[in-house]
């Protein structure tokens, strides 16, 4: 890893001290070589300071993008102050700015080139790749594990999982029982143990905790999602007097509030104008040749506090009884041909930043699901009204990790609602972006359960 940062550093002070260069600097300019030495500097002390150098491989291009961000606002203010005091008269201010923006495209472009190059070549290689092994057969640890496996840049491979009952999952590697853990790490050069807090007790994992220390082996969990530990306890005072709230929203702070909508107003503002402005008449006309019916569907589904809204989509089926009660299936005999398609491509869903824009909906979070369904699973799934108390949203941290679509199984709804109550108690803006990131970039690949 210490190849790369050199690599990164070298390639973004080449870009630095050419667009310098180029935009700034002519050959009978004395002082340019000192402000490429101060620029250089700048670049140094912005990498140190921040700390955010990008060096984490499993942090994603959009971590990394970020990192960059701050780093860059960092070197701006440092290298303009610098600028303005001693060379305020080799530069305007608007000269300054396009140097400035030029810098940041290009820095962008070479780190995303960098993190791709990366990426294909720790694909391709064994090197430096960490061994882990999974303790603890659980619907989370198995998901993690596939989860790894559809992500091989990030260096991780899993060996296997320990348990106590091997006819658990028969399609899983059980590698031995929990007490031939620590025989199987010190032997096969495993790097990190995974411990499912649901599946092992407090003993054995007080256990393999002190043996990972004393071996320098790097352990993480898995939290329980069923028991105790699967709250997200948040300190709270009545007066002097601490008390524990089950869990936290952090959308109940103001400035979360404002700050996501202000997102959704602007994205979805965007989209309206530079997408649907000449998208939604061409699909509009198209609907209207393929089959008889409306142009939109209007469907009463559940939101904020379930309090129930109009959730518009282009039309996808034939007009029928059983639109409101009926969940879509795949090659469903109701489709029309361009209904198909529209689905297969998520078109049908882009009315609903409309639906943003007015406030019912958010660009992230929890899916809307219809009133009859609603009441159903409400009876059936544990905890899933509270997905319930934020607005839905056109996307969500669920659809990115593959529970999307219909629900055949009970297990899948179940999955669906844990992933949305962690989205809701560990919100942040930058989630919503990452969320956001993945489902643009899941556009370009196939998915089984998109129909």
């Amino acid at each position: 890893m210490r190849y790369l940062i050199r690599l990164n550093l070298i390639g973004e002070l080449i870009i630095i001290n050419v667009i310098l260069l180029i935009l700034f600097f002519r050959p009978q300019e004395s002082d340019a070589s000192n402000i490429i030495i101060f620029s250089n500097i700048a670049w140094f002390l912005s990498t140190f300071f921040t700390k955010y150098y990008y060096t984490n491989r499993s942090g994603g291009i959009l971590t990394g993008i970020l990192n960059l961000s701050t780093l860059f606002v960092f070197y701006f203010l440092v290298f303009y102050a610098f600028m303005s005091f001693f060379h305020k008269n080799q530069f305007s201010d608007s000269q300054f700015l396009y140097y400035s923006l030029w810098l940041f495209i290009s820095l962008i472009a070479w780190r995303i080139i960098v993190f791709f190059i990366l990426s294909k070549w720790l694909i391709r290689t064994d090197k430096n790749k960490k061994n882990i092994v999974i303790v603890g057969l659980s619907t989370n640890s198995i998901y993690l594990k596939e989860f790894i496996k559809k992500r091989p840049e990030y260096g991780f491979v899993v060996l296997g999982f320990f348990s106590n009952n091997s006819k658990a999952a028969a399609n899983e590697k059980i590698l031995g029982t929990f007490s031939e853990v620590e025989h199987f790490v010190l032997n096969n050069n495993v790097s990190e143990i995974i411990c499912s807090l649901e599946k092992v007790d407090k003993d054995r994992l007080d256990s393999i905790i002190k043996f990972a220390e004393n071996n320098l082996i790097t352990i993480k969990f898995i939290p329980d999602s069923s028991g105790v530990l699967g709250y997200n306890f948040v300190l709270s005072y009545l007066e002097l007097i601490p008390l524990l709230l089950i869990r936290k929203n952090p959308f109940d702070e103001i400035p979360n509030q404002y700050l996501k909508r202000c997102f959704d107003f602007c994205f979805s503002l965007l989209v309206i104008i530079f997408i649907l402005s000449w998208l939604m008449p061409i699909i509009a006309c198209l609907i209207l040749i393929d089959s008889k019916g409306p142009v939109f569907f209007v469907q009463k589904r559940s939101g904020l506090n379930n309090a129930p809204f109009d959730c518009f989509k282009f039309r996808t089926m034939r007009v029928n009884d059983e639109a409101h009660i009926l969940q879509a299936t795949k090659n469903d005999p109701r489709f029309t041909k361009l209904g198909a398609f529209l689905r297969k491509t998520n078109l049908d869903e882009f009315p609903q930043f409309f639906n943003v824009l007015l406030g019912t909906m958010s660009i992230v979070g929890p899916r809307p699901h219809m009133l009859k369904h609603t009441e159903m699973y409400s009876q059936t799934v544990d905890k899933y009204m509270v997905r319930h108390s934020v607005k839905p949203g056109i996307t969500g941290l669920s659809q990115v990790m593959g529970y999307r679509g219909e629900t055949k199984e009970l297990y899948q709804m179940k999955m669906r609602a844990r992933v949305d109550r962690f989205y809701i108690e560990n919100w942040t803006f930058y989630l919503d972006l990452k969320v956001v990131y993945f489902t643009l970039t899941s556009l370009f690949k196939k998915d089984d359960n998109a129909f």
